[in-house]
């Protein structure tokens, strides 16, 4: 099922409505049944939000779909004005459904690219996060480009899984 949202970003939710919402964020190239999978590992009785990331990429003469993806550029060197406009409409998704939790807290999991977007997320947002769960991901190298106000990440529960983290969470959880 879908729902509207002020949000430019085509969701799909699954799951038990009156639930904690997470937010799930699919690696570079995914679509929204790659998001849709990463619900298995959220705790049972959540809302489910499946969310397509903004750009198409393509390939070939035939401009066959090769899928989504979150910003331009490397997965560890994002290009600012992209990211950014993926952040922000993100961030409405977020605070929509952070605004209908019984918590007032959303989670998000992110696979890749979506990992990435999930750990800025948590930095900028941390008290609209309930718990961050980044698969093979982590915070970019150009991290002391991007223009926002970051925030520690001591205290917020974020897991890692798959590629050791990075210097760059060590040094974000430790400012």
């Amino acid at each position: 099922m879908s729902a509207r949202t002020k949000s430019l970003l085509y969701t799909k939710r699954q799951g038990d409505p009156g639930g904690t919402p997470w937010l799930l964020l699919h690696d570079r190239h995914g679509d929204l049944p790659d998001a849709e999978a990463l619900g298995a590992a959220c705790p049972d009785g959540t809302l489910r939000i499946a969310v397509r990331a903004p750009r198409l990429q393509t390939s070939g003469a035939t401009s066959r779909v090769g899928g989504f993806y979150w910003y331009f550029g490397p997965i560890d060197r994002p290009e600012l004005s992209t990211l950014g406009d993926a952040l922000y409409q993100l961030e409405i998704v977020l605070l929509e459904a952070a605004q209908a939790s019984p918590t007032g807290k959303a989670g998000l999991i992110g696979k890749g690219e979506g990992g990435v977007v999930a750990l800025l997320m948590a930095q900028i947002w941390p008290d609209k996060i309930e718990k961050v769960i980044a698969i093979d991901s982590n915070l970019p190298t150009n991290l002391d480009d991007i223009p926002f106000d970051r925030r520690e990440l001591d205290g917020l529960n974020i897991e890692l899984r798959g590629t050791p983290p990075s210097d760059a969470i060590t040094r974000a959880s430790a400012e």
